[in-house]
């Protein structure tokens, strides 16, 4: 399908192209978020007519973006979720929830403007990227994290806590290393109490077989 870009899209081409994309793609996301038009005759006239008027919108928005970039007061973004030792969350993270913490911290956005296309479901310490227009983008280190307390120490890691090992290099917060003791133990406990479950059964079944054996 032959298109018109509205706005540069990452490796299909610069604004006022004509491409040929899948009609799949076209349908399905580039025409209805207003990315490009078909490129039917009527389409490419009226384009040739108002391409200046539209580069000058986009330049204007080019420049608030760039504005937005040099003047963002925060770096990282925190979220605080239940996760299991092994930090695997209790849920997922998706755009719209880091769209939201970003507006929260003082930058509006949409969720289409996190460059996501999963949902998160472990803890996470990484650079995520913010696009404020399609020639602008920002990095912001999204920082998840079971609470308060370990998000600054992956800030300051620099990584996930997601490690189970108990060792004297472990850098997880010392709630978190008897959370993971208490977990082991009760394990531990429950493979047990199995075990001595499993050999009474034996026994039992061993007794019963030599009482019917003497019956005969």
């Amino acid at each position: 399908m032959n298109i018109i870009l509205l706005e540069r899209i990452e490796k299909l081409g610069q604004m006022g192209e004509l491409v040929s994309v899948k009609a799949g793609y076209a349908r399905n996301f580039l025409l209805p978020q207003g990315k490009a038009i078909f490129a039917s005759k009527q389409n490419i006239k009226m384009f040739e007519e108002k391409k200046s008027q539209l580069e000058g919108e986009n330049i204007t928005r080019k420049t608030e973006a760039k504005n937005l970039a040099d003047n963002i007061s925060f770096k990282e973004i925190i979220l605080i979720r239940a996760a299991s030792e092994s930090g695997q969350l209790y849920g997922s993270v998706s755009a719209k929830d880091i769209s939201n913490a970003v507006t929260e911290a003082g930058l509006s956005i949409k969720k289409s403007q996190v460059d996501l296309n999963k949902a998160i479901k472990t803890l996470l310490y990484e650079d995520i990227l913010i696009k404020l227009h399609p020639e602008v983008s920002i990095d912001l280190k999204l920082n998840i994290a079971r609470s308060a307390e370990e998000a600054k120490e992956q800030s300051k890691s620099g990584k996930a806590i997601i490690t189970t090992e108990i060792t004297g290099g472990d850098i997880r917060s010392e709630r978190a290393q008897k959370d993971a003791q208490r977990f082991d133990k009760k394990n531990n406990q429950t493979k047990t109490k199995n075990k001595n479950d499993e050999k009474l059964k034996t026994t039992k079944r061993l007794n019963n077989k030599q009482t019917e054996e003497q019956k005969i």
